[in-house]
C-alpha cells in the first residue's frame, strides 16, 4: 500500500515538472525569438527579396445583397500565411517544439486590404485581438473571421432571373509587387461552411492572381499584386415570381375585361382607373428595390409598357363612350360605318352580321284618318223644326269630339314610331360600341402577349 502511494506521488511530481519545463521552454523560445525582433520591418531574407503572402478565403454566410446601394455584406474566414525569416528556430534544439502561438500584434503583418471595401467604420480585419501560429521553419499563419461590406456593380437587366458577379480583391496597399507578392492558397475560394441563403444561390467562387500598375504622385507605373476572388451567384426568383411578377401579369390581363363591360354601367372607367393605380403601386415597389440606373430591368419595362397600354385602353373606352352616346341626340349612323363596322368587321371578329338593314325615318305625313259618314236618314216624316235644330247641334258636337280623338290618336302613333326609330338607332350605336370594344380587346391582348414573349425571350 505504501509502495503504490509512493509511485503515484512520483508520477504526479514528474508531470508537474514536465509541464513546468514545457512552459519554461515556450517562455524561453519566445524570449529567444522576440528579444531583438522588430515588427515594423518587412521580414525578408534580403532587402531586395520579394516576400510571398498566401491568402485563402472561405465564405460562410451571404448576409445581404443591397441592389439599391450596390453593396455586398458577407461573412468571411480569411487565412493568410507568409515566411518570416526572423522567426525561425531549430526544433531539435528546443525539444521538438515546432509551433508557437502568440498574439498577432507581436509580429509583422502584411498591409492587406480589400480594394472594394466601403465600410466607413472599418478599423482592421478583427475587432478583437487574434493570434498567429508560428512554425519552426518561419511560416506564419494568421486566421481571422470578419464581416466585409464591399461595393458590387449590380446588373438588374434580367431581374428577377439575374446573375451577379462580385469581385473581392485582396492586396497590399503600400508594398509593391517587388516587396510583397500575393498568391492564392487554392484555385478557388472555399464554400465548405457556407450557410444556404434564402435569396441567392452561389454558383462559383473562383480565385485569380493579378499584377497591375497604378500611377502615383512620385512613382508612376508601380506594379501591385493582388488576389481577386470572384463570387458568382444567382437570384432565387420564386419569391418575386409569386409576389411581384404574377400579380403584375394578372392585372395586365384583368384590364382586358374592361372592354366587356357595357356602356350602360357607370363602373367601366372607374374599373380601369383602379387597375391603373394598382400597376402604379407595383412600379413604386420596383423603384424601392432596384438601383437608380439607366439599365432598366425587363420587368420594369414591362410594367411601364403595361401602364401605357392601360392608359391607351382607358382613352379608347372614353372615345367609344363619346361616339356611341345616344342619351342626348340620336344621329343616324352613316351607311359606310354600318357596312364597315357592323357587317365586315363584326364578321371578322366572329360576331356575325350586325347591320340588320337601315331603320326607316319618320314621315311627316298625316296618318289615316277616320272617315266617318254621317248618313242621317231623314225620316219620311218631317221632323218638328224645334227637334230638327237640337239634332243638328248634337251632331256637330259629336263630330268635333271625334276630330279631337283623331288628332290625339295621330300624335300617339307618331310618337311611338319616333320612339321605335330612336331605339333602332340606339341599338345600332350600341352594336358599334360592342364591335369597337371587341376590336380593342383583341389589339390589347395581342400587344400584351407579344410584349411578354419578347421580354421573356431576351432573358
Amino acid at each position: 500500500m505504501e509502495l503504490s502511494w509512493t509511485v503515484a506521488v512520483l508520477v504526479m511530481f514528474t508531470c508537474v515538472i514536465g509541464r513546468t519545463t514545457g512552459i519554461d521552454l515556450q517562455r524561453s523560445l519566445y524570449n529567444h525569438l522576440f528579444d531583438k525582433y522588430n515588427k515594423a520591418l518587412r521580414p525578408s531574407s534580403t532587402p531586395n527579396s520579394t516576400l510571398i503572402v498566401e491568402i485563402g478565403v472561405e465564405l460562410t454566410h451571404l448576409i445581404d445583397m443591397n441592389e439599391k446601394h450596390q453593396t455586398l455584406t458577407a461573412n468571411l474566414w480569411l487565412t493568410m500565411g507568409w515566411n518570416d525569416s526572423y522567426l525561425r528556430w531549430n526544433d531539435s534544439e528546443w525539444r521538438g517544439v515546432t509551433e508557437l502561438t502568440v498574439p498577432d500584434s507581436y509580429v509583422w503583418k502584411p498591409d492587406i486590404v480589400l480594394y472594394e471595401n466601403v465600410d466607413q467604420y472599418f478599423k482592421g480585419w478583427s475587432k478583437s485581438e487574434t493570434y498567429v501560429k508560428l512554425h519552426h521553419n518561419g511560416y506564419v499563419l494568421w486566421e481571422i473571421p470578419t464581416v466585409t461590406l464591399s461595393s458590387c456593380q449590380v446588373n438588374v437587366s434580367s431581374f428577377p432571373f439575374d446573375r451577379q458577379k462580385c469581385p473581392l480583391k485582396f492586396g497590399p496597399w503600400i508594398h509593391s509587387s517587388y516587396e510583397v507578392e500575393m498568391r492564392s492558397m487554392a484555385g478557388e475560394g472555399s464554400l465548405t461552411s457556407f450557410m444556404i441563403n434564402a435569396e441567392w444561390h452561389v454558383l462559383s467562387f473562383t480565385a485569380q492572381t493579378h499584377i497591375k500598375s497604378y500611377g502615383e504622385a512620385f512613382d508612376i507605373g508601380t506594379p501591385y499584386s493582388d488576389v481577386t476572388f470572384v463570387l458568382e451567384f444567382q437570384r432565387k426568383s420564386t419569391f418575386y415570381v409569386f409576389n411581384l411578377l404574377l400579380p403584375c401579369l394578372l392585372l395586365t390581363f384583368l384590364m382586358s375585361t374592361m372592354f366587356y363591360l357595357p356602356l350602360e354601367t357607370g363602373e367601366k372607367l372607374s374599373f380601369g382607373v383602379s387597375i391603373l393605380l394598382a400597376i402604379v403601386v407595383f412600379q413604386l415597389v420596383l423603384n424601392e428595390v432596384l438601383p437608380e440606373s439607366e439599365d432598366l430591368p425587363w420587368i420594369g419595362r414591362y410594367v411601364i409598357l403595361a401602364m401605357i397600354m392601360m392608359s391607351v385602353s382607358l382613352s379608347l373606352s372614353v372615345m367609344v363612350m363619346n361616339v356611341c352616346d345616344c342619351s342626348i341626340t340620336v344621329r343616324p349612323m352613316p351607311e359606310w360605318a354600318r357596312r364597315l363596322f357592323l357587317k365586315v368587321l363584326a364578321q371578322l371578329l366572329f360576331m356575325g352580321d350586325m347591320s340588320n338593314g337601315r331603320p326607316t325615318t319618320l314621315q311627316t305625313d298625316e296618318t289615316e284618318t277616320f272617315q266617318m259618314d254621317l248618313n242621317i236618314e231623314r225620316s219620311t216624316t218631317p221632323l218638328d223644326p224645334h227637334d230638327q235644330s237640337e239634332y243638328q247641334i248634337g251632331t256637330e258636337i259629336l263630330a268635333s269630339n271625334l276630330r279631337k280623338i283623331e288628332r290625339k290618336h295621330s300624335f300617339l302613333i307618331s310618337y311611338m314610331k319616333e320612339m321605335d326609330r330612336k331605339e333602332e338607332v340606339r341599338k345600332e350605336w350600341r352594336a358599334l360600341a360592342k364591335v369597337l370594344d371587341r376590336l380593342f380587346f383583341f389589339i390589347y391582348i395581342l400587344t400584351a402577349t407579344v410584349c411578354l414573349v419578347v421580354f421573356v425571350a431576351t432573358l
